[in-house]
C-alpha cells in the first residue's frame, strides 16, 4: 500500500459515507401520532473496512477496557490505533455505557464508534438535523418506515451539500435495512406546549457539553427578556458518554444567531420552531465559552411574530 501522509490519512478517514452506507436509529417515537425522530450510524463493519482502505489492516487495531464510576453504570472503553512510519503507534480513546440490550456487547459497539468519531470517521454525521419520519410497527417493535429511507438520503445529501462535502462510493456494507430497536416504547404524549423547567446550572452535576463552538471573541449582544421570541435555524443531536444533547442555531428578534445546548432531546421542536421565555446559562471551558438552555417555551403557530 502507498504510504500517505498524516495529512492525507485524516482527510480520507474523515470522506462522508454515501447515502446508501447510512443505517438510521429511532431516537424516540410518538404512537399516537406513529412518528418518531430518526438519526443516522455507522456500524462497525463500516468503520473497519473505511480503515482497512485508508492504512490497511496491518496498520491499525483496536483495544478494550471495562470502565465504571463510583455509582454510575458500566462503561466500555475503546482506542483504536494507527501506525505512522517513523512515529509508530498513536491512539485515541472513547467510551460509551453499556447497552439495555446486550449490555457489554451494546458498549463494546457503542465505544468503537465513539472511537473512530476521534479519528473523524462519521464525524460529519453530527452536523445532521433532526429528521422526523413515519413509523410502522413490527411485531412488538416500532421501526422506520420502508417508504421513509428516500426522505432520509435526501436529507443527508442535503446537509453534505450545505457543508460543501462530497460522499464516497457506496459499498453496500450497511444499506439492507434500518435496525429494529427492541420492543416498542410505552406511548409518548404529543409534545406539550408547556415551559421546560430545568434546574439553575449552579445546582447541578452535569458534565460539560461536547466541542463547544462558541469563542470569547465571537460574543454577539443577544436579547434575553421576554416578549422576546427566537426561531430555530439549526439543530442536531450530539451523542456522548453521558447521554444525548441537542446543539441548536437560535436566531433573534435582532438577526444575530446563538449556538446553545439542551441536555437531551427537545420534544417538539425542530427547525422552524418558534420559542419564547428562553433562559440560558453561560459556562467556560478551555477558555472557550459556549451557552446551555435551561428554560423554554415553544409559541403555538398563531402567536408567533413575523420573522
Amino acid at each position: 500500500m502507498e504510504q500517505k501522509t498524516p495529512k492525507e490519512i485524516a482527510a480520507l478517514l474523515a470522506q462522508p459515507f454515501a447515502p446508501e452506507d447510512l443505517e438510521w436509529r429511532l431516537q424516540r417515537t410518538f404512537q399516537d401520532k406513529m412518528t418518531g425522530l430518526a438519526v443516522p450510524y455507522l456500524n462497525n463493519r463500516a468503520i473497519q473496512n473505511r480503515l482497512d482502505e485508508v492504512v490497511g489492516p496491518e496498520n491499525w487495531k483496536n483495544e478494550y477496557c471495562p470502565w465504571q464510576a463510583d455509582g454510575k453504570k458500566s462503561s466500555q472503553l475503546c482506542g483504536i490505533s494507527i501506525y505512522y512510519e517513523g512515529r509508530g503507534w498513536i491512539t485515541k480513546w472513547d467510551g460509551a455505557e453499556n447497552s439495555d440490550i446486550e449490555p457489554v456487547k451494546g458498549g463494546l459497539s457503542d465505544s468503537m464508534k465513539r472511537a473512530a468519531v476521534q479519528w473523524g470517521i462519521g464525524r460529519a454525521l453530527y452536523s445532521m438535523d433532526t429528521v422526523w419520519v413515519d413509523v410502522e410497527r413490527k411485531g412488538n417493535s416500532l421501526v422506520i418506515g420502508d417508504s421513509q429511507r428516500t426522505k432520509l438520503n435526501n436529507k443527508y445529501l442535503d446537509m453534505l451539500k450545505k457543508l460543501g462535502l462530497s460522499h464516497t462510493k457506496a459499498t453496500g456494507v450497511e444499506a439492507q435495512l434500518t435496525p429494529v430497536m427492541g420492543e416498542a416504547p410505552p406511548q409518548q404524549p404529543a409534545p406539550q406546549q408547556q415551559p421546560q423547567q430545568r434546574q439553575p446550572a449552579q445546582q447541578r452535576n452535569n458534565p460539560p457539553m461536547q466541542n463547544p463552538p462558541v469563542q470569547q471573541g465571537n460574543i454577539k449582544p443577544f436579547p434575553t427578556q421576554p416578549p422576546y421570541q427566537y426561531i430555530v435555524t439549526g439543530m442536531h443531536l450530539q451523542n456522548g458518554m453521558h447521554g444525548t444533547s441537542t446543539a441548536l442555531e437560535i436566531t433573534a428578534p435582532n438577526g444575530n444567531k446563538l449556538e446553545v445546548y439542551y441536555n437531551g432531546i427537545m420534544q417538539g421542536v425542530t427547525t422552524g420552531t418558534w420559542l419564547t421565555d428562553v433562559q440560558y446559562s453561560t459556562r467556560t471551558q478551555s477558555s472557550v465559552v459556549y451557552y446551555v438552555l435551561e428554560r423554554y417555551r415553544v409559541v403555538p403557530p398563531n402567536y408567533q411574530q413575523a420573522a
